[in-house]
C-alpha cells in the first residue's frame, strides 16, 4: 500500500494517508482509527460484556466516573471496561455488580460473560500496536541512519533531546569492546571450570 502511494507521486513532505481535505490527519482520530482496527475478532462476548455492564450503571444511577471514584479506580477505568477495550476479571466485576445492586439473575449471567470474555483473543496479541510505539520506531529509525539526538527531537516535537534519547532510542551496546572482553573472560573461565576443585562438577557438563 505505501508502495502503491508513493508511485502515484504523494511527496515525500506530504501526508501518505491524509484526512479527507488532503492535510495531516488528527492524532485523535488515528488514535480511534487503531483501536477500531485492533479490535478482537469475535470479540462479540467482551462487548456484550462492556454493554451490560453499562446498563446496569446506568440503571444504577451511577456515571462511569461516578463508579470509578467510588471504587478507587482510574478515571477512565469504567470506561474501557464498557467499551471493551480492557478485560476485567471475576473480583472486579464482583466490586461493580456489588457498587450497582445488580439482581441476583443479571448477575449470575454477568459473571459467565466475564469467564467467556476473559479467553485470549487475536486482539490481545495486538495490543502493542499503538500510535506511541510508531513514535518510536521513527525515533530508532532515524537514530540507526545517522541522525542526532537533536535532529530527531524536532522531527518528534520535542523540546529534550536527553528525553529522546532515554525514550524513545531502541537499546543499543554502548560499549562493544567492554561486551567483547567480558564474552573472553567468561570463556576463559569456562574453560579453566573453577567450580570443579569445590564439587560442583555437574555430571555430563
Amino acid at each position: 500500500m505505501l508502495e502503491g502511494r508513493f508511485s502515484t507521486g504523494v511527496r515525500l513532505d506530504s501526508p501518505v494517508f491524509p484526512d479527507a481535505l488532503g492535510g495531516f490527519r488528527d492524532p485523535n482520530n488515528v488514535r480511534k482509527d487503531l483501536r477500531l482496527a485492533r479490535q478482537p475478532i469475535g470479540s462479540q462476548v467482551r462487548r456484550e460484556l462492556g454493554q451490560d455492564l453499562r446498563m446496569a450503571g446506568r440503571q444504577a444511577g451511577l456515571t462511569q466516573t461516578a463508579a470509578a471514584l467510588r471504587l478507587g479506580w482510574s478515571k477512565n477505568r469504567v470506561s474501557l471496561v464498557e467499551t471493551a477495550r480492557v478485560r476485567i476479571d471475576s473480583s472486579e466485576a464482583r466490586r461493580l455488580l456489588d457498587l450497582y445492586r445488580t439482581p441476583r439473575a443479571v448477575r449470575v449471567s454477568i459473571l459467565d460473560l466475564v469467564v467467556r470474555a476473559g479467553e485470549p483473543s487475536v486482539a490481545d496479541e495486538l495490543a502493542w500496536v499503538t500510535s506511541h510505539i510508531f513514535r518510536k520506531t521513527t525515533a530508532t529509525a532515524l537514530d540507526e541512519a545517522g541522525q542526532t539526538a537533536r535532529q530527531v527531537a524536532d522531527q518528534l516535537g520535542q523540546s529534550r533531546p536527553s528525553m529522546t534519547q532515554d525514550v524513545y532510542f531502541g537499546r543499543k551496546a554502548r560499549n562493544p569492546e567492554a561486551a567483547s572482553r567480558s564474552m573472553a573472560s567468561c570463556r576463559e573461565l569456562w574453560t579453566r571450570k573453577p567450580w570443579v576443585n569445590h564439587g560442583l562438577e555437574v555430571s555430563g557438563s
